[in-house]
């Protein structure tokens, strides 16, 4: 019990900093403050049951299902290439080439020059890849399943806005789409395509999928 008591007042006690920043609590500048914090509680609660998963449908954590998926859309390609799209430095993708190497997932295929080796997914990492983006789909398809079609249209066009406002370079925006379903997403009508247009030759196999 007096444990208890002790938890208690000490919790009674916390209190804010006055320097602290406040927000207003009434108004536009309150509403865009109030859309803000509820945006990053909804982007950090899909990112966490996405990553959950697509974890568990790669069976592995870490940078899998990103190397999956990227090697999916961007079949035979260096090391180098993994590294850059994925943020990890070269020894790391070297690492992750070779265990995904290891489980059967990747294989190593020679480059058009006969001495060069890149990577592509094997039959079964192909269907660990399409595993993972059916994982990612269904957590979006149950968030967005709330949304009437007026809602649906409001929100296509608030997140092209913000992903246009984010998108600030090629590497920023390759990274942004480490995990796309391409297929889903039509290169004319990807935000983060028309803010940053990726160069052709760095391009996927999901790119120019024409709309139905």
């Amino acid at each position: 019990m007096y444990g208890i008591r002790l938890l208690y007042s000490v919790r009674m006690s916390f209190h804010i900093p006055a320097d602290a920043p406040r927000p207003p609590r009434r108004g536009p500048r309150a509403d865009r403050a109030f859309a803000a914090n509820v945006l990053g509680t909804l982007c950090q609660t899909v990112t966490d049951r996405v990553t959950l998963g697509m974890e568990a449908a790669a069976g592995r954590g870490a940078a899998t299902p990103a190397a999956l998926v990227t090697l999916l859309w961007y079949p035979d390609r260096p090391i180098a290439f993994l590294a850059t799209r994925l943020r990890i430095t070269h020894p790391g993708a070297v690492q992750l080439s070779e265990r995904l190497e290891r489980a059967g997932l990747v294989e190593r295929v020679p480059g058009e020059d006969g001495r060069t080796k890149l990577l592509a997914l094997t039959p079964e990492g192909e269907e660990v890849a399409l595993e993972v983006l059916a994982a990612r789909r269904d957590v979006l398809t149950r968030a967005v399943s709330a949304l009437d079609d007026d809602q649906m249209r409001g929100l296509i066009e608030a997140t092209d806005a913000m992903l246009d406002a984010l998108a600030d370079s090629e590497l920023t925006s390759e990274f942004m789409c480490r995990l796309c379903d391409e297929l889903a997403c039509p290169d004319a009508r990807c935000p983060v395509e028309r803010a940053v247009p990726t160069p052709p030759h760095r391009r996927g196999t999901g790119y120019g999928v024409e709309e139905d």
